[in-house]
């Protein structure tokens, strides 16, 4: 009988947690039917995939594949149950924290079609844990601002007005484990937003961004539960330290043989 396991293992957030540490058992969609009747002393799931524009634009589909999941899941017994979800799952991104109640919005299907996965995950697991992922970066990012400015993609899309909150997902499973020490059962991993205009600034000063920019987007949601992560003021990290995180993974990215 495995111990531990992990679902989504050969994604961006799930890869980077193999790294991190060892798992019994492997899971993404290929075995995943495998994984009925296995019981665990601990299951981290960091599924379904995480294409925002293509779940909106494939709703169904999208929807299908965590009903699939969920009737996997239907048949696992987790003694301790981590689910890796997204703050998309709010109505709004700004003035929330884990308080606010994501059903009293409409929200675009991504999120909707995630918070059904959350809500089935703490009904039928005893002991479930929920953390809420802002923007993420680190190694195997294969999409977003901070990808496009890495690879000069569409820069001139890149409104540098927008505002977003971005997670350095390698320390990812430090966190998960100081969230269940303090048996945090939901929770944002929250940092204080960055303009993109900073990050264009400080690290691709070379890049002209924002010729064909659309309207800005301005992330800012808390966390209730700042100082167990060594933060404050709802922000599990300043600006100047995301920035910071930002700059390393930048510097190492551009580091690497082309």
């Amino acid at each position: 009988m495995p111990s531990s396991g992990l679902i989504g293992y050969t994604g961006f957030v799930g890869s980077n947690l193999a790294q991190a540490a060892d798992f019994d058992a492997l899971y993404n969609t290929q075995n995943i039917a495998s994984i009925r009747g296995q019981t665990f002393n601990q299951l981290v799931c960091a599924a379904p995939q995480a294409k925002k524009w293509w779940a909106n634009q494939n709703p169904e589909a999208d929807l299908d594949s965590i009903q699939q999941l969920i009737s996997h899941l239907e048949h696992v017994q987790a003694e301790q149950f981590i689910l890796i979800s997204s703050i998309d799952v709010f109505p709004r991104i700004t003035d929330v924290d884990e308080l606010f109640d994501c059903t009293s919005l409409e929200n675009h299907f991504y999120g909707r079609n995630r918070l059904i996965l959350e809500r089935f995950v703490t009904a039928f697991f005893p002991r479930a844990y929920v953390l809420r992922l802002p923007g993420l970066f680190g190694p195997g990012l294969r999409k977003n601002v901070i990808f496009d400015l890495l690879h000069n993609n569409d820069v001139e899309k890149i409104t540098p007005e927008s505002q977003f909150q971005w997670y350095d997902v390698t320390r990812l499973w430090s966190d998960v484990q100081r969230a269940i020490a303090h048996d945090l059962r939901l929770v944002m991993l929250a940092t204080e937003p960055v303009a993109t205009a900073d990050i264009q600034t400080q690290f691709f000063p070379d890049v002209t961004i924002g010729a064909a920019a659309g309207q800005p987007i301005y992330y800012n949601v808390r966390t209730r539960y700042a100082e167990v992560f060594g933060g404050k003021n709802g922000y599990i990290l300043p600006k100047a330290a995301v920035l910071a995180a930002i700059g390393r993974f930048v510097a190492a990215e551009q580091g690497k043989p082309a």
